[in-house]
């Protein structure tokens, strides 16, 4: 038993290492009886619930967010990706799970902080083409990424979703896109299709994306490493990408065979998946969210005086 233990605690400190715990009270315990953005019994809880879901699917909502020449332009110039090289993935699954849980007022004012960041973010790319990054369709691209990716990661390894789950599920994100600033975000499987196929034209494989897969997947040499991480690395970019279409896997250049694909990709993931399960049976921030939400509200708090008023 000390053994399991010891393990557990080792697979929870190298997960909040790089990704950070997530277990603020402020944040996600009060006010009482706020449901949040979304609220408990969605579709959205359970699937962000799931942390190895949003692990797994992680590196292929990154990649397919910079993909977009603009935004892998404002995050090769202006971040600090390089010499810190869990920020976007720490930034990413905080923002997920921030507006998922936090109450109303904090997960609103995550999105406002996001926004304000965006507003100091433009440039011009190296082909010559402005970018800024509250570009509405850029923010929208962003977000579309995300669930996309962690949707995938889901139904591939925790359970399958019907056609219905999806749609709703897409819905119940669509207002968090808008409230960060974009013109369109696709609110059911046919809308992300018809989605994709406008926006794959305005995708490019850069000399920036290169570099930047090159250092998410540990081949560069920008900080030491060992033989394993390396190798860690390159399987989890490539296992994630793994499940997105192929058509998005040969234009990041992460396609691989078939045979590679299901006797060493997925596997690893599936691993990983149980292992992450058995360590959070539940996040921090899930369980304190569903303790708000159910609770009464405070007789001096905004949700009270709305309610009697």
């Amino acid at each position: 038993m000390a053994l399991f233990e010891k393990l557990r605690k080792g697979i929870i400190h190298e997960i909040e290492s790089q990704g950070g715990r997530h277990a603020e009270p402020a944040l996600y315990a009060e006010p009482l009886g706020d449901p949040g953005l979304i609220g408990p019994g969605s579709i959205s809880w359970e699937i962000h619930g799931d942390l190895a879901s949003l692990l797994i699917g992680g590196p292929a909502a990154i990649l397919m967010e910079v993909l977009h020449p603009s935004v892998m332009a404002g995050v090769f110039t202006q971040s600090s990706y390089r010499t810190d090289p869990f920020r976007r993935a720490r930034n990413t699954l905080g923002y997920v799970l921030r507006t998922t849980f936090c109450s109303t007022r904090a997960a609103t004012r995550v999105i406002e902080q996001v926004k304000g960041v965006h507003a100091r973010i433009k440039g011009t790319r190296a082909d010559g083409v402005e970018y800024h990054a509250l570009d509405p369709e850029l923010i929208g691209w962003v977000h579309t990424a995300i669930p996309w990716a962690v949707m995938r990661a889901f139904e591939t390894y925790n359970r399958p979703l019907s056609r219905a789950e999806k749609d709703r599920y897409l819905r119940e994100q669509a207002p968090i896109g808008r409230m960060g600033g974009a013109d369109y975000v696709p609110e059911s499987v046919s809308e992300l299709e018809d989605y994709l196929l406008q926006m794959r034209p305005k995708l490019a494989m850069t000399q920036q994306f290169q570099e930047f897969l090159d250092f998410l997947s540990g081949q560069t040499d920008d900080f030491p490493q060992s033989a394993r991480e390396r190798r860690e690395r390159w399987v989890g970019v490539h296992a994630s990408m793994a499940l997105l279409p192929e058509w998005a896997q040969r234009l990041t250049g992460t396609y691989q065979s078939k045979a590679l694909r299901e006797g060493l990709l997925f596997p690893a993931d599936r691993l990983k998946a149980r292992l992450v399960r058995w360590s959070y049976p539940e996040l921090p921030c899930k369980t304190m969210a569903l303790e708000r939400a159910r609770a009464a509200p405070t007789p001096n708090s905004d949700l009270a005086e709305r309610d009697h008023a």
